[in-house]
């Protein structure tokens, strides 16, 4: 192994910072990349932390040597608190097998249905927001998270949780901001000492443990398990012996796809809307072509072939926004990258938001230009310069689930309003994933035009 020194802060440089890294992850992350270029280490007490802006270093660590590389990190032991060994956070043949298991339910011929989910759910959005009086700021944040939970339940698990959804969104959002929290703080506070801050956590995650216990306990009950994704669940046998899943791991199955499932593609169109608000060329298009071909009428899942515009909006807005803006991964033994020697037990942080926006891979990157992928509108051939979904064998299983709900949404709403631009530019918050701190707040302006009944 090679002597050569990745480049990087000094311990005494980074101390007087600590502040400000908590406060601004991304800011730092980008300094990084800026100061020390596209590979540079520090150190997390006595852990090496080498983070990489380089799309043949990312593909090397996310595909290539990928089975060197594990979740053994912080970030996604802290998530397991609350999800437990599902598809997000397991690792290794555990991993594998539930991937196998889940992948059916995520299959075309089940996303070509989404259509019969995604479209009433987001009409009666619509309508709800048709009764707020004039004038009135909808915050988007909260209202995307309400309405891509309310799919979720139903697309993967036949449940209509559109009652209590404001209730279990923020019993998720408490939940991660606290995993957020122990991370950047590096608290070592145990859970159990009756704190505010951990009562709070534990009343959160108690309200999400009923919820998901209630979905399963029902589904047992009625004696047929279904054929969405709980019922393969609870029909899964071991090829070797047989025995079905644990109750433990059906639980932390549905915990994980019902937070990943949701949180994620609500922020990914929280900002979208932000960025069709200050951009009204680009929203004025995305009409035109969205209302030229369905004249008021909902979408339907065969419609997105031929809506490229609506395609290319998302797309562009999960490269300035991407929800998960860290992947983190743990070097389970030495190895070279860039010419570098990268010691067992480190720590590689590979930062989508980053990589997004370097001029190295993206014209004009900070600019919101859909058109940039008018040839690919889903981005599929930018492969490790554009990771919204991480890449290699752990790409999200839920990717072109999220691609076409997102995509079924837009084309909804955009015929039937728009919005007025914020009064500033939020602030991002780097959480779990990226959330508008406060939430964004905008006005509906409705379109006088009639649409169909």
């Amino acid at each position: 192994m090679n002597k050569k020194q990745i480049p990087g802060p000094t311990n005494a440089e980074l101390l007087p910072q600590i502040g400000a890294i908590q406060s601004n992850s991304l800011e730092f992350l980008m300094g990084l990349y800026k100061t020390f270029g596209p590979i540079s280490r520090f150190q997390a007490f006595k852990t090496p932390v080498i983070h990489l802006a380089d799309s043949g270093a990312i593909r090397h660590v996310l595909q290539d040597n990928h089975r060197n590389y594990s979740k053994d990190t912080i970030q996604f032991n802290s998530l397991s608190i609350i999800t437990g060994k599902g598809l997000l956070t397991n690792d290794g043949t555990n991993w594998l097998r539930q991937r196998r298991l889940a992948q059916p339910a995520f299959s075309r011929g089940r996303l070509m249905n989404l259509d019969r989910i995604v479209v009433p759910s987001t009409q009666s959005l619509l309508a709800r927001w048709k009764q707020f009086p004039g004038n009135h700021a909808i915050d988007i944040d909260a209202e995307m998270m309400q309405l891509t939970l309310e799919i979720v339940g139903k697309a993967l698990f036949s449940i209509d949780l559109s009652q209590n959804a404001p209730h279990l969104t923020k019993a998720v959002l408490t939940t991660l901001d606290y995993i957020v929290y122990r991370v950047k703080t590096l608290t070592l506070i145990p859970t159990a000492l009756p704190l505010p801050r951990n009562l709070a956590f534990k009343r959160a995650l108690r309200t999400l443990e009923e919820a998901v216990e209630q979905i399963i306990q029902e589904r047992r009950k009625r004696g047929d398990p279904g054929e969405d994704l709980l019922g393969m669940f609870l029909q899964a046998r071991d090829e070797e012996g047989g025995e079905g899943m644990s109750n433990r791991q059906i639980r932390d199955e549905v915990m994980t796809l019902l937070i990943a499932g949701h949180e994620t593609v609500a922020s990914a169109l929280t900002w979208t809307w932000y960025l069709l608000s200050t951009h009204p060329d680009v929203e004025q298009r995305l009409f035109d072509e969205v209302f030229g071909l369905l004249k008021g009428y909902p979408p339907t899942t065969r419609d997105l072939d031929n809506l490229p515009y609506t395609a290319q909006v998302f797309t562009e807005a999960l490269r300035l926004y991407p929800p998960a803006w860290l992947i983190t991964r743990k070097a389970q033994a030495e190895d070279e990258i860039l010419g570098y020697p990268i010691p067992a037990g480190a720590i590689m942080v590979i930062s989508p938001y980053v990589i997004h926006r370097l001029e190295t891979y993206w014209k004009n990157p900070e600019v919101f230009l859909p058109e940039r992928f008018a040839q690919d509108p889903e981005g599929t051939s930018h492969r490790f310069t554009f990771i919204p979904f991480g890449a290699g064998p752990r790409l999200c299983i839920g990717n072109q689930f999220a691609m076409i709900e997102a995509k079924l949404i837009l084309a909804t709403m955009i015929q039937a309003l728009h919005f007025n631009p914020p009064h500033q530019k939020p602030m991002v918050d780097a959480l779990v994933t990226l959330r508008p701190r406060g939430g964004l707040h905008l006005s509906a302006l409705w379109r006088n035009h009639a649409a169909p009944q």
